[in-house]
């Protein structure tokens, strides 16, 4: 404290300046030219990310990466150039490295985790994951919390440090799902009417294989094209960008009509979604490639349990579950065949006592 008054000095402050007058023109010139490279080299990430597809979350992370790595670089040569001992700040800054780490342990956690996250993608934004008693889509992977919405329309905000030591499930968007139904019938039902009537709601349901094919060659032009799309905006010339003020300019043009283009596709996506969702109550939805296992699974206490496997796409797992269960108890309802509740049968003996 005292030598820091001592240096405030201002005899000690013209002394200063005398001696480092020079080193410190050198510093200005360094920030100058620095802080236009900097920015320079900010824009043209934003273009790259924007271009690539980047993850928003991941794109500004990198970004906030970049800048704290500039200005600590910079104070260090500064530092350096003007003489002044960076061991000791070195050490300083390990040390409290250390206490922040132990005080911070959780964050820091979570933090790791988010890079593991980011760095190995067991998910990405857009992947339907199941964690715990939750299934959701994934809206968003931040550094220290990944974001994901369930069906309930509920956020759930999980901490990166929990997911990356626990297990989860990846139930890919645009795959194929097993979906398990289990119903319960009375024990005085016909077990082969009820299979009959089961393998006829699944057959009902099934698309042909001419209508599969034709989903999937759907899907292979789509992430084809996706692929060639994301390859040719990834050419980018970074080095004729930073050198070049108008091919920049031209390159942030771009960028912002990409943007304007990418709201009005969500718009777009969203209005095919809402058609898609009243066209699914119409839709068979169960695939040809696969075949179904109907059969009894459980003879349990008071019903006779019957599984059915089949398979269908991610995106209409929901919607197959819900029209199943709603066939299937409308047809029992039509074929007089009891789907029971859990009861207790209770039979009282008569006795009689004798003295």
């Amino acid at each position: 404290m005292k030598e820091l008054q001592k240096f405030l000095e201002l005899d000690n402050i013209i002394r200063f300046l005398k001696t480092n007058l020079f080193k410190l023109f050198i510093i200005y010139l360094i920030i100058k030219i620095g802080k236009i490279f900097k920015t320079r080299i900010e824009k043209v990430l934003k273009i790259i990310l924007e271009k690539s597809n980047t993850d928003k979350s991941l794109a500004s992370f990198l970004i906030s990466i970049y800048s704290i790595l500039y200005y600590f670089i910079l104070i260090y040569i500064s530092i350096g150039i003007l003489g002044i001992n960076t061991t000791s700040i070195t050490t300083f800054l390990g040390a409290a490295g250390i206490v922040l780490g132990i005080a911070f342990k959780e964050t820091l956690g979570n933090f790791c985790g988010g890079l593991i996250i980011l760095t190995f993608k067991p998910f990405r934004v857009g992947d339907t994951i199941e964690y715990n008693n939750y299934i959701g889509t994934v809206k968003k992977i931040e550094l220290f919390y990944t974001k994901m919405l369930n069906p309930q329309n509920e956020l759930v905000i999980i901490p990166n440090g929990i997911i990356t030591n626990t297990e989860i499930r990846n139930i890919k968007q645009n795959g194929e799902r097993r979906l398990d139904l289990t119903i319960g019938v009375s024990y005085k039902s016909d077990i082969q009417k009820v299979k009959n009537i089961l393998n006829r709601i699944v057959r009902e349901e099934t698309m042909n294989e001419v209508e599969e094919t034709e989903i999937k060659n759907n899907l292979l032009t789509k992430l084809q094209n996706s692929l060639l799309e994301n390859k040719n905006k990834s050419r980018i010339n970074i080095f004729s960008i930073i050198f070049s003020s108008r091919k920049m300019k031209e390159m942030e043009e771009e960028a912002n009509k990409d943007g304007y283009n990418t709201d009005n596709e969500e718009k777009e996506d969203n209005e095919i979604n809402i058609t898609k969702k009243v066209d699914n109550d119409n839709k068979k939805l169960i695939l040809a490639s696969k075949d179904p296992i109907i059969g009894v699974g459980e003879l349990a206490d008071s019903a006779i349990i019957f599984y059915i496997y089949v398979y269908t796409r991610s995106e209409n797992y929901l919607t197959l579950k819900f029209k199943l269960n709603e066939k299937i108890k409308t047809e029992f309802d039509k074929e007089g065949i009891e789907i029971p509740y859990p009861q207790m049968d209770v039979h009282m003996v008569d006795k009689t006592v004798i003295y």
